[in-house]
């Protein structure tokens, strides 16, 4: 019995050490992007995807994960994440350049039921189909960028889903337990319904003339889904057929990513488009680019036609720092900084070594 006794008494200090080696490695990440983790009262603030410090608005903090808070996604495990991804071997994943390019609606666009976004002579133009609005947030991001690298791992339109709701969640790097009418289920159908139901047209246009394409993003989809259930509740397949002009345009233009980096900034809308787009447009560098934060804010800002105003584009300066902070973390390559009024990107090693074949996400 004695025995027993001290052989769960130095398993329960093993587990405490590796906590607090864990604590220490997040701390000392967060620390080097600028967070500060004391434990004190805080608000989270999703947009940021931090938590805050209620005494000191100024700075994030580190709070203790709470019994409420156990399927939340806390700043200790995004920075431990984020971490983690920067030693992990790639887990290949790919999207289509245009949707690297121009960003989805970050936030609910309400009744609105058409979305265009322009970055130079590329646009893109989203139109809610059936009942449904316009998809928004991180959600939508991370299903396509799953629905891009199936359409390359397997060169088809059709394009079989996992059986098990769960499973299929976990390869997105979402949460299957929460529940609700706002937990990670609920929120996964509604907006995987509303974007299956859009359709998407990309257009270049310049001086010289206009090409463009278009078609549903999915002309045909069988899901049997029950988001009040931890599994399917039919043996029949979850599948769905991608648009032929979609399928097209992924198979022509796709843009490799790190789905382990992808996964690790998925609480932040802004910080996925930032990572598609640095992935794409560091590669093709061949000398710094400096870009000026109006113009950052007319590609990724929420209203384009704040770009003028300098409060809300400071305001915004300050959200894609912390961004950038952070994916740096896990894509230590990245050559980037601050100019004068401006944000200067280098050519910058890939976060995925060239010439990798995609495996399934989540294999």
């Amino acid at each position: 019995m004695l025995d027993n006794a001290a052989r769960t008494m130095r398993q329960g200090r093993a587990r405490i050490v590796r906590a607090m080696l864990l604590l220490v490695r997040a701390y000392n990440a967060a620390k080097n992007i600028g967070l500060t983790a004391p434990i004190w009262p805080v608000k989270h603030d999703k947009d940021m995807g931090a938590f805050w410090d209620m005494n000191d608005k100024s700075k994030p903090a580190l709070s203790l994960v709470t019994p409420q808070a156990r399927h939340h996604f806390t700043l200790f495990d995004q920075v431990n994440q984020l971490v983690e991804a920067s030693e992990a071997d790639a887990d290949v994943g790919f999207m289509a350049r245009m949707l690297a390019l121009c960003c989805l609606p970050r936030t609910d666009p309400g009744n609105q039921h058409k979305y265009v976004r322009q970055n130079g002579p590329y646009a893109l133009c989203m139109i809610a189909g059936g009942k449904t609005q316009l998809p928004y947030g991180s959600i939508p991001r991370l299903l396509l960028a799953y629905i891009c690298t199936e359409a390359v791992r397997t060169q088809s339109r059709e394009l079989v889903l996992e059986a098990r709701l769960a499973k299929f969640m976990r390869a997105l790097g979402m949460t299957p337990e929460g529940g609700g009418r706002r937990g990670d289920r609920a929120r996964l159908q509604d907006q995987m319904n509303r974007l299956l139901h859009c359709t998407v047209s990309l257009i270049y246009e310049n001086e010289s003339g206009l090409s463009s394409t278009g078609s549903l993003i999915a002309d045909h989809a069988v899901l049997w889904w029950d988001p009040k259930r931890r599994s399917a509740g039919t043996a029949s397949q979850n599948k769905i057929r991608l648009g032929e002009e979609f399928f097209n345009e992924i198979i022509r233009h796709p843009v490799p990513l790190d789905m382990n980096i992808l996964k690790a900034v998925k609480r932040s809308s802004l910080g996925l488009d930032l990572y598609m787009w640095l992935v794409y447009r560091t590669f093709t560098l061949t000398r710094p680019l400096r870009l000026s934060w109006s113009i950052l804010y007319r590609q990724f800002g929420v209203d384009p036609s704040k770009a003028d105003d300098k409060v809300t584009v400071q305001n915004f300066r300050r959200k894609i720092l912390r961004e950038l902070k952070k994916i740096k973390v896990a894509w230590p390559e990245l050559d980037y900084a601050m100019g004068k009024a401006v944000l200067i990107l280098s050519p910058s090693t890939p976060s995925i070594p060239p010439l990798i074949r995609p495996q399934r996400i989540g294999e």
